[in-house]
């Protein structure tokens, strides 16, 4: 990988839903659109007492983004088809709606750069919300490359899925650009390699 800069293009989004009557903010409608756009986390009580939790992803689950406020997202250009057909049709990984729902969204759109600063919080915030599931509910994929590193407990085919998951983050633009800047994300890109050569031997 290459550091590509200190700054990429992104898109500004600010975007408001319209309803045909009043609702608030804090209806279960309104909230369903937000889950559908960022994902949430799902917590399910099992008969055994214990309690799982599985994450659920939204549209931009698998981006870096940069929330500066409620209905304004900071977003990467190649992210920005996937935002506009949800705000044309509803259509979500989060919820599974028979029909879109009598509403509509209305977005104002401006490219705008970003600095490094802002692309290592924004794949920070990324890791922290990023899960793969395993027979306990869902794991953060980081704290799960993390374990595979230290224990070598793994399947050839989980491995795989590991790394593919892994493989969508730092292929991300932003992560190439902002990735040796930081410790953090310096440390889960070795760990890929070293995992990716485990399984190539």
């Amino acid at each position: 990988m290459e550091v590509l800069g200190v700054s990429e293009r992104a898109y500004f989004i600010q975007y408001k839903f319209i309803f045909p009557g009043e609702i608030k903010h804090s209806s279960y409608t309104y909230q369903k659109l937000f889950r559908a756009i960022y994902g949430y986390t799902q917590s399910v009580n099992k008969s055994n007492g214990k309690v799982y939790k599985y994450h659920r992803a939204g549209i931009l689950s698998n981006y870096p983004v940069v929330r500066v406020g409620k209905n304004c997202v900071i977003i990467p250009q190649e992210a920005f088809k996937s935002l506009q057909d949800f705000f044309k049709t509803g259509i979500n990984p989060a919820h599974n709606w028979v029909i879109k729902g009598d509403w509509k969204c209305t977005y104002f759109l401006n490219e705008k750069d970003i600095t490094t600063e802002q692309m290592v919080k924004s794949i920070k915030d990324l890791l922290a919300r990023k899960f793969v599931e395993n027979i306990e509910g869902s794991i953060k994929l980081n704290d799960e490359l993390n374990r595979l590193i230290s224990t070598n407990d793994y399947t050839e085919n989980y491995l795989k899925l590991i790394l593919n998951d892994v493989n969508g983050i730092i292929n991300q633009p932003w992560f190439k650009s902002c990735y040796l800047s930081d410790q953090e994300l310096l440390k889960f890109y070795e760990n890929y390699k070293i995992l990716k050569a485990k399984l190539t031997n």
